[in-house]
């Protein structure tokens, strides 16, 4: 069984022969990760007032308060909705941006799942981005009718970008949107399902009608809307964090209709917790999430140092992955 065909089982709940993983120590790995080249992380530079400064490729200016991070909008791109006629999107269907990932398609011999991300984030956190935060959330109450127009530029974008990947040979997409804060989503379900789930629903299907599966990084407390997200065609759910949620009650509630790309909770326990509980945080991981004949993808997350996890416990995952996961 190659990495596409297992990583394909385990999303279907198929029965693959094995976890599918995706770890940094070395051993076999059974999907790539492609991201488009948008070079829109580069040009922080130092302000008199003492933080960090850069404009991204929307327009909006970022700030952070050293040289590392990644900082937060200070001035949105789109400062009056009255901008919006003339709002331009960069250019992130361009060929250029994908030809990378299409290079490591052409040779991916291994025959391992290819997974792209989506260009332009998603379509809260894109949004988000554009209009700043605390703008956003009033846009929900005082503009809806601008706020719908610009998710549905979004995803109308979106729709391109998935063309584009499939262009390349992907077997499935996904997207960037945190929808959670620690203990409940960020908007609530009945906003989620008018505002913004229409939106997911068509992006998605569009996916689906090309034969590639679904994947959405979101982190924070989502259990809310995880129900509305499979039925519009989620697949794979990737998520940093698990604890403020429980690893059981995920099972229970999503176990065998949704897929997990997980590495142990990097808030919780892969700070505060020993070498022997992240071993036996794994062993929880596949018992709870990958017991419907697939259902768990191991993970890491690339930086460790920046969450404070050790190289030993880094290590301490990756084994109890490959140990636990050699069985199907």
């Amino acid at each position: 069984m190659n990495g596409r065909e297992r990583v394909r089982r385990a999303i279907h709940f198929a029965g693959p022969d094995r976890l599918p993983q995706y770890l940094p120590d070395g051993g076999e790995n059974d999907l790539i990760w492609l991201w488009p080249q948008r070079d829109d992380h580069i040009g922080w530079v130092p302000a008199s007032d003492g933080r960090w400064r850069r404009v991204d490729a929307w327009g909006a200016v970022w700030g952070r308060f050293g040289p590392e991070g990644n900082g937060e909008v200070e001035q949105p791109a789109l400062v009056e909705w009255n901008q919006l006629p003339s709002f331009r999107f960069p250019p992130w269907n361009e060929p250029c941006v994908y030809e990378q990932g299409r290079q490591a398609i052409a040779a991916n011999t291994d025959e391992n799942y290819a997974l792209g991300v989506l260009p332009f984030s998603g379509i809260f956190e894109g949004v988000e981005h554009v209009r700043r935060m605390d703008n956003l959330m009033l846009d929900f109450y005082t503009n809806p009718a601008e706020l719908t127009e610009l998710f549905t530029r979004f995803a109308d974008a979106q729709i391109v970008s998935i063309d584009c990947w499939k262009a390349c040979g992907v077997d499935g997409i996904m997207g960037y949107d945190d929808l959670g804060l620690q203990d409940r989503p960020m908007i609530s379900p009945a906003l989620f399902r008018k505002m913004l789930l229409p939106h997911y629903a068509r992006v998605w299907r569009h996916a689906h009608e090309l034969g590639l599966d679904v994947w959405l990084h979101s982190c924070g407390y989502i259990v809310p809307l995880l129900d509305d997200m499979i039925a519009a065609g989620l697949n794979v759910i990737q998520m940093d964090q698990q604890e403020n949620m429980g690893l059981a009650e995920l099972g229970r509630r999503f176990g065998g209709r949704l897929a997990f790309w997980c590495p142990v909770d990097i808030q919780k326990t892969m700070v505060h917790g020993s070498v022997a509980d992240v071993e036996n945080y794994v062993r929880d991981m596949i018992r709870h999430l990958g017991s419907y004949r697939g259902g768990l993808i191991s993970k890491y997350y690339p930086q460790p140092e920046v969450v404070e996890h050790t190289p030993e416990k880094t290590a301490a995952m990756c084994r109890a992955f490959r140990k636990y996961g050699a069985q199907a």
